[in-house]
C-alpha cells in the first residue's frame, strides 16, 4: 500500500522507538517527528496503527498532547528543534513526501527544553512549519514575513541546512486516510474533494497519501471530502479551508504542521444497500459499454473479491419505455465489452429487454474477472423506475445500472 511504502521509506534510517505507551501517558517536552495524530475517541485506531508500523519493523510510539487534546504517533523525539528540523528536511529531500512533520511540545509548567544556543544555530526556527527553499540572500519570504535559515549542529560546510518558513494559514497539503471498520487496518480507496460553494470537484485523491490543495475560490471556503468507491458505504466530511477543526464525531480532523489530516472509518456496503454505478456508460441503443466504465466496474470486482460472501443483483434502467433495435455481443464467447466493432448482433426488443441486456453485460464482465456467476443476477426494469421525466434536462440519469446487495 502506498501509505505503508512511504512510511517505511521515511523511517528506514530511524531506530525503533520504545514500547507503545498508553494514551494517558503525556508526551515529554521535546520535538517530535510525527507521522499521524488521532482524537482521544480514536485511541484504538492509534494503537493499531502503532502496532502496524512496529510489526513492519518501523519504529513508532505514541503519547498524549494535552495542548492539542490529541494522541500523537511519532517515530522519534529530539531535545533541540534544529536537530528535529534537520532530520525532517533530510527525510523530505530523500523521499519527496510531506507525510511527517515536526511537532514542538512544551506544556505550561514543564521544564524548559533546550531549543538552540548561540553556538549551535544562527536563528530560532518557527514551530510546526513546512519547508521552503530560501532565496539568494538566505531568506524565505512568505506572506511578507522573512525568516532566516537555520543551521543544525555541528556547523560545518557539510552540515544539513533546515529552511523553515512561518506556519501556513490554512492548508498546504491534505492527507486522507481510510480504515476498514472491521479490522482497523488502512485501506486504499478513492475520494473526491469538492468546493461546496460551487459544487465543483477540486481534486481526486487516493487514501494514504498527501497532496497539495489550493484555496477554493469562494467566500465560505467550504470543502467536502467524500468517498468515491462503490464497495463502501458513502462517507463525507465538510470543513473550512482556513479553519480545519477537530470533530469529536470523526476519527480525526486537524491542521498540524503543513498538513491537514482527515480520516474515515469505512464500512462495506451491506444487504439491502443499493449503489448506482454513475460511471458505467453504454453506447446508444446498445448493451455495449464505453471503455471509461472500466474503473467503476473494477470497484465492483474488488468488492466481490474482498467480501466472498456478498451476492448482488444488477439492475438495468432506461429513459422511457420505447421499443427498438438493440446492439448486443454476437455470442456467449464474445468478450469485446467496450467496442462497437460492426460484428455484433442486432435485435429488436423492448426497453425492458435493453435494460436487461445491459445488466447481463455487466455480469459477464464480472465473470470475465473471475467472479462466479452464482454470486450475481441481472434484472431489467426498462423505464418503470425513472428518476426524472423522460424530457427533463436530467433525463440522462434515468439511464443507469444499480448494484443491490442481496446477501452479505
Amino acid at each position: 500500500m502506498k501509505q505503508m511504502l512511504f512510511v517505511c521509506l521515511l523511517l528506514a534510517s530511524i531506530a525503533s522507538a520504545a514500547s507503545v505507551q498508553e494514551p494517558t501517558h503525556e508526551l515529554a517536552p521535546g520535538y517530535y517527528m510525527v507521522v499521524a495524530a488521532y482524537s482521544p475517541s480514536a485511541v484504538n485506531y492509534a494503537k493499531k496503527y502503532v502496532s502496524f508500523l512496529n510489526d513492519k519493523g518501523v519504529g513508532a510510539d505514541m503519547g498524549f498532547s494535552v495542548a492539542k487534546n490529541l494522541i500523537i504517533v511519532y517515530s522519534k523525539n529530539y531535545s533541540t528543534k534544529p536537530e528535529a528540523v534537520a532530520a525532517l528536511v533530510s527525510e523530505r529531500e530523500r523521499t519527496s513526501e510531506p507525510k511527517a512533520w515536526v511537532y514542538s511540545y512544551h506544556p505550561e509548567g514543564a521544564p524548559a527544553v533546550a531549543n538552540n544556543t548561540e553556538d549551535d544555530t544562527k536563528k530560532e526556527p518557527v514551530e510546526n512549519s513546512p519547508v521552503d527553499t530560501p532565496n539568494e540572500d538566505g531568506m524565505i519570504k512568505k506572506d511578507s514575513v522573512k525568516i532566516e535559515k537555520v543551521v543544525a549542529q555541528p556547523v560545518t560546510e557539510d552540515t544539513a541546512k533546515a529552511e523553515v518558513p512561518i506556519s501556513h494559514q490554512g492548508m498546504t497539503y491534505l492527507n486522507i486516510d481510510a480504515f476498514d471498520a472491521r479490522s482497523g487496518k488502512p485501506i486504499e480507496i478513492e475520494f473526491k474533494v469538492i468546493d461546496l460553494a460551487h459544487n465543483r470537484q477540486m481534486a481526486t485523491a487516493t487514501s494514504g497519501s498527501s497532496f497539495p490543495l489550493k484555496e477554493p475560490n469562494s467566500a465560505s471556503k467550504l470543502i467536502q471530502v467524500q468517498s468515491n468507491d462503490v464497495g463502501w458505504q458513502k462517507q463525507s466530511f465538510d470543513f473550512k479551508y482556513y479553519e480545519p477543526v477537530i470533530d469529536p464525531m470523526s476519527i480525526f480532523l486537524d491542521n498540524l504542521g503543513d498538513t491537514t489530516f482527515v480520516s474515515f472509518e469505512m464500512t462495506p456496503i451491506r444487504k439491502g444497500d443499493i449503489v448506482t454505478l454513475y460511471q458505467v456508460f453504454f453506447y446508444k441503443d446498445a448493451a455495449i459499454m464505453m471503455e471509461k466504465s472500466k474503473y467503476e466496474l473494477d470497484q465492483v470486482v474488488s468488492l466481490l473479491q474482498n467480501n466472498p460472501t456478498i451476492k448482488i443483483k444488477i439492475h438495468g434502467h432506461t429513459n422511457g419505455k420505447s421499443a427498438g433495435k438493440i446492439i448486443a455481443l454476437k455470442d456467449s464467447d464474445d468478450v469485446d465489452f467496450f467496442n462497437i466493432n460492426g460484428d455484433h448482433r442486432e435485435l429488436e426488443g423492448t426497453a425492458v429487454r435493453l435494460s436487461e441486456e445491459r445488466a447481463k453485460i455487466v455480469g459477464r464482465y464480472l465473470q470475465s474477472k473471475g467472479i462466479s456467476p452464482d454470486r450475481f443476477e441481472a434484472k431489467g426494469w426498462g423505464g418503470k423506475k425513472m428518476l426524472y421525466d423522460k424530457h427533463s434536462p436530467k433525463a440522462k440519469y434515468n439511464v443507469r445500472v444499480e448494484i443491490e446487495v442481496i446477501e452479505d
